[in-house]
């Protein structure tokens, strides 16, 4: 039998453990309620479902401090957002202007929004005015076609007629979710995964150019020719784009899907959207505790934002925890700025979103592409400008391309 010094040993192991456990849920708290019956949803802690190894506790890692003087008095902890280091917690996040191509990227739906998906099975919605004033994307290719040159002009004309409607994504689920709607509501990350022959054009600086999946540069001559493999664009707004505001407080990225056609399939409510959820909590609890000591946020006199879009993004680098943290950023507001307040409702915010699984994997509905007209009469999409014969592939259905200046139903954009 084993002994009683065993037996009260066992115990005092139990209840220090469950003493832990207690002060673990303390930080954590239960599950944000967005609405009542957000409360059926399981409510996790952050060890309830590991990535991967012990990682931080989300405000509970090491404070960096600046060392120990002389005479043995431990100096005050230092702000670790700016310490020069190998791998940041955000490293492998970083979107980089020259290499924005990702085979996943993301959207934040309400739960109105995804009941309503997996009903239309579309991503895309029918065009919609927005106060009178053109979409950024629409403005930024509009004066594209004055500036760009003539070897570029045909690929800035082929956008401009395809991407009429376009779904704002970013390969970052988390740098989305504060964006447009409170952290109190609860929110669904869908996974967008386009098909490996896909493409990306990047816009930057008023000049384009286009990348596969693997960011390799693809000739622009040879996307002009197969337009329909164009999935997405990837540009930046901000002061140094023509016809955008003359301030950098308003600048911000996107990815910009607009051909459903170069879509694999889109999901809700995995296991992987779930295993991408508690990574991205690991990630912002490495950046919260570097932040802990930090007493100011803002750089070289400027807002977050401003620093960001019109500083930070100008070059790339990714060495400190703030440089690989705003390079992972889709729209720097104020809302991301890396205080430690910010940070833990940016954490409970995504702590309340994590679900039990219920996969919906579905491919896109694309409706079929409405035939060019003769003799250039509008048909039933409208009319097809001069030149919209049909490509050599005929009907979208198998892949074929409808010209430039073919319109287009219910936000395809005709490929």
């Amino acid at each position: 039998m084993r002994s009683a010094a065993y037996a009260a040993r066992v115990m005092k192991q139990s209840i220090v453990s469950k003493s832990s456990r207690l002060r673990r849920l303390s930080v954590f708290g239960g599950c944000l309620c967005a609405v009542a019956a957000a409360c059926d949803r399981p409510s996790y802690t952050y060890s309830d479902v590991p990535i991967g190894g012990s990682g931080p506790t989300f405000g509970g890692g090491p404070i960096v401090t600046a060392g120990t003087p002389a005479g043995g008095t431990t100096s005050s902890p230092i702000c670790g957002l700016d310490l020069a280091i190998g791998t940041p917690a955000f490293v492998k996040q970083v979107v980089n202007n020259q290499h924005p191509a990702r085979l996943d990227v993301y959207v934040q739906l309400t739960d109105a929004e995804a009941a309503e998906l997996k009903q239309t099975r579309t991503l895309l919605g029918k065009p919609a005015a927005v106060g009178g004033v053109a979409p950024p994307l629409s403005s930024l290719l509009n004066q594209l076609l004055i500036t760009a040159s003539a070897s570029q002009r045909p690929l800035i004309t082929e956008l401009a007629a395809r991407f009429k409607v376009t779904r704002a994504t970013w390969p970052n689920p988390w740098a989305l979710r504060l964006l447009e709607h409170p952290g109190s509501e609860h929110m669904n990350p869908l996974r967008v995964s386009f098909k490996a022959e896909a493409w990306i054009v990047r816009i930057l600086d008023g000049m384009a150019a286009v990348v596969d999946m693997n960011n390799v540069p693809v000739a622009i001559e040879a996307a002009i020719a197969a337009p329909e493999r164009i999935a997405a664009i990837y540009y930046i707004w901000d002061d140094r784009t023509p016809g955008a505001p003359t301030s950098c407080e308003n600048g911000r990225r996107e990815l910009a899907l607009g051909n459903e056609a170069m879509v694999e399939q889109y999901s809700l409510g995995t296991p992987e959207i779930l295993a991408r959820l508690n990574a991205d909590i690991d990630a912002l609890s490495v950046v919260f505790d570097a932040a802990r000591p930090c007493t100011t946020f803002d750089k070289n006199g400027m807002t977050f934002h401003a620093n960001t879009v019109c500083t930070s993004w100008r070059q790339f680098n990714a060495t400190t925890e703030y440089f690989a943290y705003q390079w992972s950023l889709s729209n720097p507001a104020e809302q991301y700025k890396p205080t430690t307040q910010n940070l833990s409702d940016l954490f409970e915010a995504l702590k309340a979103d994590r679900f039990e699984p219920d996969p919906f994997v579905a491919e896109p509905n694309l409706m079929p592409e409405p035939p060019p007209s003769m003799g250039g009469a509008g048909g039933a999409g409208g009319a097809a400008g001069a030149g919209a014969a049909a490509g050599d592939g005929g009907a979208a259905g198998d892949g074929g391309a409808h010209a430039s200046g073919g319109a287009f139903e219910g936000g395809n954009p005709g490929l």
